[in-house]
């Protein structure tokens, strides 16, 4: 995780330079796929992190504006989740091949329950002549609660009780992508 974040640090510190050397950036148009890897930390129970990998496809309307829809998994030794959902992205600035973008994800996940999912994301689009683009994003998602049992063993291995409770996988992160 720290290599990743230093990588994507080192990135965003070298925006300035490459919009030096900018040259011509294919403007998004028609179909796109994304495919994105992220690392988050859950905002309860002391910042535990999850791994998660995602894909959206949909299509550009305009230069700036793309809707897809998309299903990812994010996975931690206690939780697995499956969120599937609808995407809006924003591109500020098309024609430079670093970009400010901002990312909105609106669906359901699938736990031990169904529940509803939002994820909003604010980074960096670094586009090149070809139809292929590099994201950087810093995230923060919000989940519904979740209801899951705990097994808990009694003093004899055989006997023992569940227990109900309630949890929140809302989490902060980065998530690394390619778009093409």
């Amino acid at each position: 995780m720290k290599k990743i974040f230093l990588i994507a640090l080192m990135a965003l510190a070298c925006t300035p330079m490459m919009r030096a050397q900018e040259t011509a950036v294919r403007v998004p148009s028609g179909y796109q796929g994304f495919l994105e890897q992220g690392n988050s930390f859950r905002l309860a129970d002391n910042f535990k992190s999850a791994v998660g990998v995602s894909t959206t496809h949909g299509f550009y309307f305009g230069q700036h504006t793309f809707i897809g829809i998309g299903i990812g998994i994010e996975v931690n030794k206690d939780f697995t989740v499956v969120p599937i959902y609808t995407a809006l992205k924003y591109n500020f600035n098309y024609t430079h091949q670093a970009t400010p973008t901002f990312q909105v994800r609106v669906g359901s996940f699938v736990a031990n329950a169904v529940g509803s999912y939002c994820d909003l994301a604010f980074g960096v689009r670094f586009g090149s002549s070809r139809d292929f683009a590099i994201n950087v994003l810093l995230t923060g998602t919000l989940y519904s609660n979740c209801e899951r049992e705990k097994w808990i063993p009694a003093d004899d291995e055989n006997y023992g009780h569940t227990e109900t409770y309630t949890f929140n996988p809302s989490s902060i992160g980065l998530r690394i992508g390619i778009e093409w």
